[in-house]
């Protein structure tokens, strides 16, 4: 029996946001108002809403949620 893992990528967190708002909105260049929809549903933000910066590993945990939506 043969087990497959997926291969480790290296993706920013800018480019991630880039393909998610392609796959939702089909346009070449969103506004303003698409990419922070994107940012906040896939909770994909630097800060929190009180201003705390948000850990690495918070982070990467929700790029890889967000990455996994793409396929």
């Amino acid at each position: 029996m043969t087990r497959y893992r997926r291969a480790t990528v290296k993706i920013s967190r800018i480019q991630l946001i880039q393909k998610l708002v392609r796959k939702r909105y089909k346009a070449k260049r969103p506004t303003a108002d698409q990419i922070n929809e994107i940012i906040h549903a896939h909770g994909l933000n630097v800060y929190t809403s009180d201003g705390k910066k948000r850990s690495r590993e918070v982070i990467s945990k929700h790029m890889a949620k967000a990455l996994n939506t793409l396929t």
